[in-house]
């Protein structure tokens, strides 16, 4: 019987964490983000398509993102930092931007890492890869800046970011799409290049926060992902 216990309990707890109703926890919140997708559907699809992805895991993937997304906060933020990040690079301001919350440092791994992918020629890789070499100056931060408060480019960003994920985790099987979504969603609120071993403990824990500052309720980003994904 003490070896049937905790199984029996840990089995319990991943039903009550597959059980967790993020629509009703987030509210308005969630339907906005819903909203978004809804609205930006065929931009979406549209460069998913060319990249050779499913559309919906993309979704999924920045879901979490949208839901705490502020637009008032953000344009706030971007218009007291982007000088700083500008003129002296992202040690010293490294900022979430727009709807994606997508961070200089993030775009510019992506655009360096995009140079690494082979075979089928990909929307926007051959851009990149131009990026990729250029030096880190104000001329060339400004650019960044600019194409990160761009939704198309964003979206292009995301969509290397999956095919970079592709080529990093080639080797490994995941068991399910799920499995799959669950691991790039961490990669991308964790930070992809962390080892395996690194982002399965991440995955595992609750660090994402929804800005929401009447609560210090924290989340597991990519459980909130895998919701998405099967219910909508």
């Amino acid at each position: 019987m003490r070896a049937i216990i905790p199984i029996f309990l840990l089995l319990t707890s991943f039903q009550v964490a597959d059980s967790f109703d993020y629509k009703k926890e987030f509210g308005n919140d969630y339907k906005l983000g819903i909203t978004f997708l809804q609205q930006h559907r065929d931009v979406i699809e549209r460069q998913a398509n060319q990249f050779n992805i499913p559309p919906k895991e993309l979704s999924a993937i920045v879901f979490p993102e949208l839901i705490r997304y502020n637009k008032v906060y953000d344009a706030i933020e971007i218009e007291s930092l982007k000088y700083l990040y500008i003129s002296e690079g992202k040690k010293y301001a490294d900022f979430s931007v727009g709807y994606f919350q997508m961070k200089p440092s993030f775009a510019e791994m992506v655009e360096k890492d995009a140079a690494g992918l082979s075979g089928k020629k990909f929307l926007l890789q051959s851009h990149f890869k131009e990026l990729g070499n250029l030096p880190d100056s104000e001329a060339n931060r400004k650019a960044r800046l600019k194409r990160l408060t761009n939704l198309e480019q964003q979206i292009g960003y995301l969509c290397i970011f999956y095919k970079i994920c592709e080529k990093k985790f080639a080797g490994n099987k995941f068991a399910s799409t799920l499995d799959k979504l669950k691991m790039y969603a961490t990669c991308f609120n964790a930070g992809y290049q962390r080892t395996y071993k690194d982002l399965l403990l991440f995955q595992s824990k609750k660090h994402f926060h929804t800005g929401n500052l009447f609560t210090s309720e924290k989340y597991n980003y990519a459980d909130i992902s895998r919701y998405y994904f099967e219910n909508e």
